[in-house]
């Protein structure tokens, strides 16, 4: 993985990556309000609950960062997701079975800090027909 020269994004990323929970919580506020693509919920519990989907559809799962802005109040990344669809993954729509296909795609996070440097608040946006598009569930 690329340095981020960001704590938050280096964490976020080695957790994300070793599948590590534990580590997201040193950086997250217990009621971090997160926002991702067709989806908002407050609490490190929920986030924790969505990366385990990402964790069982794309056991591989990595984040690169591209650039990385960041200030006293937070930090933008943009980074590019890369993994291989080997697990089940669950929609609300329903669950989809592994198709085997690879992924990559961009995207954005941003992290709000409070004063002691929690997360209060993470948005990811990305473009979620792309990754559609490449599992061969949504059209071309």
């Amino acid at each position: 993985m690329a340095d981020s020269l960001n704590p938050i994004v280096d964490v976020h990323n080695r957790g994300l990556q070793a599948h590590d929970k534990d580590l997201f919580r040193t950086v997250f506020a217990d009621d971090v309000k997160v926002e991702l693509p067709g989806s908002a919920f407050e609490g490190v519990d929920g986030l924790l609950a969505t990366i385990e989907v990402f964790y069982t559809a794309f056991p591989d799962i990595k984040l690169t960062p591209r650039q990385v802005w960041a200030d006293e109040n937070g930090v933008v990344a943009e980074q590019v997701f890369t993994g291989t669809h080997t697990g089940p993954l669950a929609t609300p729509e329903g669950e989809v079975p592994p198709t085997g296909k690879p992924v990559t795609f961009g995207l954005i996070d941003t992290f709000l800090v409070d004063a002691d440097g929690k997360v209060t608040d993470h948005r990811v946006y990305y473009d979620n027909l792309s990754f559609l598009t490449q599992l061969g569930l949504a059209g071309s």
